[in-house]
């Protein structure tokens, strides 16, 4: 089975996007997604903000190894690929989207 380059790549970035979200959730660094706007989240709400954040940013991980992990195979049919892919992104995107808007004023 030969597997291409941007497999490799693709899963490769998964694990890299993974770890900043652990980095987020653990570390409670939530100016690595909001730079210098982080100063308008209040005191209280950083911890919880932090943590969602962490989450939504490793599910859009997951979908990226999981492409990664299903272009490996040529029997999964490519539709399974943008189904996994889609979802997963998909509920990355709603959970960042819910943690700022619970948590960062407009």
């Amino acid at each position: 089975m030969k597997v291409e380059m941007i497999s490799w790549i693709a899963f490769a970035m998964g694990v890299f996007l993974f770890v900043v979200g652990i980095v987020i959730w653990a570390g409670k660094k939530i100016d690595m997604v909001h730079g210098d706007d982080s100063s308008k989240v209040a005191e209280r709400d950083i911890v919880p903000y932090a943590r969602i954040l962490g989450i939504g940013v490793m599910v859009l991980a997951l979908a990226v190894m999981a492409y990664g992990v299903l272009s490996c195979f040529p029997a999964v049919a490519v539709y399974w690929q943008y189904i996994a892919v889609g979802t997963l992104g998909a509920a990355g995107i709603i959970i960042l989207i819910i943690g700022h808007k619970k948590y960062f004023p407009d």
